[in-house]
């Protein structure tokens, strides 16, 4: 993971944290790698809602019209 990370991949964290409860040789909690990304600078991203090729007048139609049949009670 870190090769990756260094050509600016995307990481995620439960590699990174199993690698680092083998580095320590004990049991950390997930949020102590949080902080530690954190502490040297890694920020946590989050993927877009929307697909690069989707088109938005689609999306817009199904948003204002299409989605009530979802919730409808039968």
């Amino acid at each position: 993971w870190a090769e990756k990370a260094e050509k600016g991949g995307v990481r995620t964290v439960p590699p990174i944290h199993k690698a680092f409860e083998s580095r320590v040789g004990r049991r950390v909690q997930p949020a102590t790698v949080y902080r530690l990304l954190a502490r040297h600078g890694w920020r946590k991203i989050a993927p877009d809602n929307i697909h690069p090729k989707a088109d938005r007048e689609v999306q817009e139609a199904f948003k204002k019209k299409g989605s009530r049949w979802l919730w409808t009670k039968r």
